[in-house]
């Protein structure tokens, strides 16, 4: 079962490795990033924050979808967590389970981005995603932690609309 699929350019940091995993209590924080897991000093990094008793797992966004997809591991929690929104409608394209995208920091350092919370950036291009992911019937909002403001997918539009 997928807890949650969180776009975050940082993919596994802190927050993730702490807030997110203690508020979500998965049995596998999954990265699905193609050149992170093509990466070895990008591997190491994240084995290095990956908090105890969670299986990391670093996959390609094919092989991810794979696992994602397969019987079993279907009675697992699995947080997913991608390096933005693109990404997440590539995987929600091929996978069944995933209700919720939180749209984390991914995009903080965007330099021509639309700031939807003050640690929340989305382009355009993330927002067309964004909007394809709630057609689709996803749960799409931003919150930067478990405890923080949340904007759900109305106030996003209207960030963009402004």
């Amino acid at each position: 079962m997928i807890s949650l699929l969180r776009a975050d350019d940082r993919l596994v940091h802190g927050l993730v490795a702490v807030s997110w995993t203690n508020q979500l209590h998965p049995d596998i924080l999954l990265v699905a990033n193609d050149h992170a897991a093509n990466d070895a000093m990008t591997k190491m990094t994240m084995k290095l924050a990956k908090p105890a008793g969670v299986i990391l797992g670093i996959k390609d966004l094919s092989s991810a979808a794979k696992i994602l997809n397969n019987p079993k591991y279907a009675n697992k929690k699995i947080f997913v967590v991608t390096i933005n929104v693109k990404d997440a409608l590539t995987l929600k394209q091929s996978v069944k389970g995933i209700n919720k995208v939180n749209v984390g920091t991914a995009g903080i350092h965007y330099k021509d981005g639309v700031s939807v919370l003050p640690q929340v950036k989305m382009t355009k291009d993330e927002f067309n995603c964004a909007s394809q992911l709630n057609n689709l019937g996803v749960e799409v909002f931003a919150q930067v932690n478990p405890t923080a403001e949340s904007l759900n997918f109305a106030g996003i539009v209207k960030a963009f609309n402004q």
